[in-house]
């Protein structure tokens, strides 16, 4: 079959319509998804009614699922992982707690990031399912960074060529910098330009909530071009804004895109689930 889609945005996206990806997926819409999902970057499917194990076997149509690690301070041992894979990303609190599997900032304003960039194998794809929506807030920004990417001056990118970053997170805070110590969160040194692994494409490959510091090179130096990077990846012509509305499952691809939550009211509830697809390998230049 040929899927019916409509774009999100000129910038990247599409919403695939008519198809209830709560049932198995034959071979050939399988393969029309993947087709549209790596020539837009995210997809989205409105009106879904997914349960925990629908939404997973939806999941493994991309590859394996991708596993919850514990933050450094938190954990027990080297091996410690969440018991699921899947993330409740809330603000709603029952006695007085939050929900179980709530990921740790889901009740608040989020900047623009990669989801696991600073894992050694990064998670490829993000997949949220909207349960409660909040009325005011609570929108999903995603920006396109292989556009991004053709938008750095073209003597920035010679220089940048090869070059690293320090990719940090902290599940304890909100943001990082440069001077953070690394014995209480994940990091990992990533390309600054990566090669899709699937597509080919070049992409921007920073993201101003998680990527520190250019390696080898002088602090200053390296937080001006930072700051330069971050400004183009953010930059609201690569971007689509998504309202959210129960029942929608949006998905984008974390090697090609960044994105970000919008602020909402505290007194509104929120509830959506995460998935995510596990990476096959190291980020390439």
């Amino acid at each position: 079959m040929s899927l019916t889609t409509r774009p999100l945005s000129p910038a990247l996206g599409v919403e695939v319509l008519e198809l209830d990806v709560s049932e198995p997926l034959d071979g050939a819409v399988r393969d029309d998804i993947l087709d549209a999902f790596y020539e837009n970057v995210a997809l989205l499917f409105r009106g879904q009614s997914l349960t925990v194990e629908q939404q997973n076997r939806f999941t493994t149509t991309f590859g394996d699922i991708g596993k919850r690690t514990i933050g450094p301070r938190l954990r027990k041992s080297a091996d410690d992982i969440y018991t699921t894979p899947v993330m409740v990303v809330s603000n709603i609190r029952e006695n007085g707690k939050p929900l179980a599997g709530s990921s740790a900032n889901g009740d608040r304003e989020m900047g623009f990031h990669q989801d696991t960039a600073f894992h050694e194998i990064p998670d490829h794809v993000t997949i949220l399912y909207g349960i409660e929506v909040s009325a005011h807030g609570g929108h999903t920004l995603l920006t396109n960074q292989y556009a991004a990417y053709d938008n750095i001056p073209a003597d920035l990118k010679t220089k940048l060529e090869g070059c690293e970053v320090l990719q940090v997170y902290d599940y304890q805070r909100h943001t990082v910098d440069a001077d953070i110590d690394l014995s209480g969160a994940r990091y990992y040194v990533q390309p600054i330009f990566i090669t899709h692994p699937v597509t080919g494409r070049r992409a921007l490959y920073v993201n101003r909530m998680m990527s520190v510091r250019i390696e080898g090179m002088e602090r200053g130096e390296s937080d001006a071009i930072l700051s330069d990077l971050f400004d183009i990846a953010e930059d609201p012509r690569f971007r689509y804004e998504h309202v959210w509305e129960v029942g929608d499952l949006l998905m984008w691809d974390n090697f090609c895109s960044i994105h970000a939550r919008t602020f909402y009211p505290d007194v509104e509830r929120r509830l959506l689930r995460r998935t995510t697809v596990a990476g096959k390998e190291r980020l390439r230049a």
